[in-house]
């Protein structure tokens, strides 16, 4: 998972970890773990050197939502990119239009409505006849 600093609600909780040093997981510590999982149970093993947190053992339902959440947030950083570009580019291209002589900077309320995006061209357009 990703975390920002900079958006609100995305800072993680204060936790404390206590890491398995990694020499002293035995194929039992694995087994007892496995049994938890079974049973519904999801604290994750965690291990590490140092004292120092380095991995982590989940159950595997666990993995798959995390999955899912980090794809979302994928997609959705895309969709924000591509709409941001796409901004980009009808600004760079309404500029470019205006300093050819081909686009009028002047655009009435019709016009502006006439080319909007559905709800927005509604809108304006009630918002124009009820004036």
């Amino acid at each position: 998972m990703t975390h920002d600093a900079n958006v609100p609600g995305t800072s993680l909780p204060k936790f404390t970890v206590n890491p398995v040093p990694t020499d002293r997981i035995t194929s039992e510590h694995l087994s007892v773990l496995l049994e938890r999982y079974r049973r519904g149970e999801d604290e994750p093993l965690i291990f590490g050197d140092g004292s120092r947190p380095e991995a982590a053992v989940i159950p595997f339902e666990v993995f798959v939502r995390l999955k899912m959440y980090d794809h979302a947030v994928s997609v959705r950083e895309r969709e924000e990119d591509a709409f941001q570009a796409e901004i980009s580019d009808r600004v760079r291209a309404a500029a470019a239009a205006r300093a050819s002589g081909e686009g009028s900077p002047n655009l009435t309320l019709d016009e502006l409505a006439a080319n909007l995006d559905e709800p927005a061209g509604s809108m304006l357009r009630k918002q124009l006849d009820d004036d």
